[in-house]
C-alpha cells in the first residue's frame, strides 16, 4: 500500500461522511484511510467505521498527537494529512503521485480554501488563502522551500518520523516546516491543483480577524494545543 489518509477528528459527525467520500472517489485508488477518534462524544467513529475506514483512538486531546497516532499505525509508505471538514477535489491524489513518481519526491503540499454559502463571506475569508499561498509559492519558487501545509500534505512516512512528527503546539506544521528546511538534499513541490477545500467553520465561529492574529502571534511562540478547537483560542502571554 502506498498511501495513507490520516484524518483526526473531534466530533465531527456532520463533517467526516463528506470527507471520507471525497478520499474514496479518488481516481487512484491504493490508499488506506484512517480516522483518529480524539475523544469523540458523538458518531463520528461509527460513521467512519460505516464507510469502511480503519478506527483508531488518541485519548489525549491534540490535533499533532492524533495526527502522530494515525502516522504511528499506517501501512503506507506515504501519509496524507488532511482534516476532517475538508472535501478533496476528486484528481487530488493524481496530482500528488503524479509528481511524486515523475520527481521521486519526498514531500508535497496543495491548496486550500474555504467554503461558505455566503458569497461575500467567501470571497472575505479567502483573501487569507490567496495571500498566505502566495506566500508558500514564492517561499518555495524563490527560496526552494516547501512549506508543509498540516491539512493539504503527501510525506514520506520514514522523513516525517526523520522530522519528529508534529508537536502539540499551535501552528503545528510551521514548525515541522522548520525542521524540514534544515534537511539538504530532499526533494519537495508545491501542487496548487492538490485542492481542498474546507469548511469556514472556525472563522464563523471565532472571528475572521481574531484567527488570523492568533495564527500569526503563535509563529513566533510555542503555544500548547491543549483545549484548542475552531471555537475556542486561549492566548498565553
Amino acid at each position: 500500500m502506498k498511501y495513507s489518509f490520516i484524518i483526526p477528528a473531534y466530533n465531527e459527525e456532520k463533517y467526516i461522511s463528506n470527507c471520507i467520500k471525497s478520499i474514496k472517489n479518488q481516481t487512484l485508488k491504493d490508499f488506506e484511510i484512517i480516522v483518529v477518534d480524539n475523544g469523540c462524544i458523538d458518531k463520528t467513529s461509527d460513521i467512519a467505521k460505516r464507510l469502511g475506514c480503519r478506527v483508531v483512538k488518541e485519548p489525549k486531546r491534540s490535533l499533532s498527537l492524533a495526527r502522530n497516532k494515525g502516522a504511528q499505525v499506517s501501512r503506507g509508505n506515504f501519509l496524507c494529512f488532511v482534516d476532517a471538514d475538508g472535501i478533496l477535489s476528486k484528481n487530488w491524489l493524481k496530482e500528488a503521485e503524479k509528481k511524486i513518481s515523475k520527481d521521486n519526491l519526498d514531500t508535497i503540499s496543495g491548496l486550500v480554501y474555504f467554503y461558505n454559502k455566503n458569497v461575500l463571506k467567501k470571497i472575505w475569508y479567502n483573501i487569507y488563502t490567496f495571500f498566505a499561498f502566495s506566500g508558500v509559492e514564492v517561499l518555495y519558487i524563490f527560496g526552494k522551500r516547501l512549506y508543509l501545509v498540516g491539512n493539504n500534505l503527501v510525506i514520506k512516512k520514514s522523513l516525517f518520523n526523520e522530522l519528529g512528527r508534529f508537536k502539540p503546539i499551535i501552528c503545528e506544521d510551521f514548525w515541522l516546516s522548520i525542521n524540514y528546511w534544515k534537511l539538504k538534499n530532499r526533494k519537495c513541490f508545491f501542487n496548487p491543483r492538490m485542492l481542498i477545500s474546507y469548511s469556514s467553520r472556525g472563522f464563523d465561529s471565532y472571528g475572521y480577524i481574531k484567527t488570523i492574529l492568533y495564527w500569526i502571534v503563535n509563529l513566533f511562540k510555542k503555544t500548547s494545543q491543549k483545549n484548542y478547537s475552531y471555537k475556542k483560542k486561549t492566548w498565553y502571554f
